[in-house]
């Protein structure tokens, strides 16, 4: 079963990357302004990792990472589906039939949730996680702010966050508003993590590797923690 996860989990990184080519192959780093690609080309390098970590040949992803890219993916495919415009109908065929929005605000966001349910050992989650995820949402709002007061032509990757359009006042309700939002889907994520079996419910999560006899005693201690965190 080991396999079909490592292949499964590969599959998805692949489509990730596949939706992102522009900024990694094509160097458009412009691309990186918008959360929708920073969550994808974060959540193909993370899925990577999980896939080697699912033969027991290196640790797992932290959940805080693991976790964090879930929350910022299910971020992503709400807001395409509840704010932004749908995508153009001539869009271009990527793979597979897809196209990048199908691959980035769809099929992504559904394969990020089900593989931290399904696939991830679980109760590694704090309940000040979500803190440092909302971090990132501040981050990220200081970042395109800046980047677009700083060039010739202010650009904003978004409505929701354009400072010219909405003012410092509307830019803080927003924020506000959707940092929320982001804070409530952090804290069902942790309570996700915290409901379901310590182990993965398909697969093993690398634990029958070669690393597992290394980390039994400290997975065994994390599972004690988990019950008083």
């Amino acid at each position: 079963m080991d396999v079909v996860v490592v292949v499964y989990r590969l599959f998805v990184a692949l489509l990730a990357f596949v939706a992102t080519k522009e900024i990694w192959l094509e160097g458009d780093l412009h691309g990186l302004v918008f959360f929708t690609n920073q969550s994808n080309l974060a959540f193909g390098v993370v899925l990577v990792w999980a896939a080697v970590a699912s033969l027991g040949r290196v640790p797992q992803p932290p959940v805080w990472l693991k976790g964090g890219v879930t929350l910022f993916l299910g971020i992503t495919g709400l807001i395409s589906h509840f704010v932004l415009a749908p995508e153009d109908p001539d869009a271009p065929v990527l793979f597979l039939g897809l196209t990048s929005g199908q691959i980035e605000h769809q099929i992504t966001p559904i394969a990020a949730f089900a593989d931290f349910v399904l696939l991830d050992r679980h109760r590694r989650a704090w309940w000040r996680t979500p803190l440092l995820w909302l971090g990132y949402l501040v981050a990220y709002v200081c970042f395109t702010t800046l980047r677009a007061e700083l060039l010739p032509e202010p650009h904003y990757p978004y409505g929701f966050i354009d400072l010219g359009e909405l003012g410092w006042g509307g830019l803080a309700v927003n924020v506000a508003m959707y940092g929320v939002g982001f804070y409530a889907l952090g804290m069902v994520i942790v309570t996700i993590d915290r409901l379901l079996p310590v182990g993965p419910l398909i697969g093993s999560a690398g634990e029958r590797g070669p690393l597992a006899a290394r980390t039994t005693s400290g997975t065994a201690r994390e599972r004690d923690e988990a019950g008083v965190r």
